[in-house]
């Protein structure tokens, strides 16, 4: 289950940051929509992936729970600032966040693994 839920994130995550990276550039109208249902997506998994580290690596699982927790609160933020001077700064902090999460859920996954 384990491997399974890792190279979901994965795959999840690498499509949702070319996706976020079509919507931002204007590239293609590419619906949002699709953009934040995998970003759900991808913090539920985190959060399962959390639950399953509890046991064995306390401190990483709190974090990956935390992480699974704030990407999308900082992505629906978002919404609310379009216009506002402040919403490059906001699409950075998610952007870093994003990156953040899928370090901590490798982190993670290889101390469930080696464990």
């Amino acid at each position: 289950m384990l491997k399974g839920t890792l190279m979901t994130i994965r795959l999840l995550w690498l499509v949702n940051l070319i996706t976020g990276a079509l919507f931002y550039f204007h590239t293609v109208a590419w619906p949002i929509s699709v953009h934040m249902y995998i970003g759900f997506a991808i913090a539920l998994l985190m959060i399962v992936l959390g639950l399953m580290g509890l046991g064995r690596a306390i401190g990483l699982a709190l974090g990956t729970i935390v992480m699974a927790i704030l990407l999308p609160v900082i992505g629906i933020m978002q919404l609310t600032h379009i216009g506002r001077p402040d919403l490059p700064y906001i699409q950075i902090t998610h952007l870093i966040i994003g990156i953040a999460s899928i370090g901590i859920a490798e982190v993670l996954g290889k101390r469930l693994k080696t464990a």
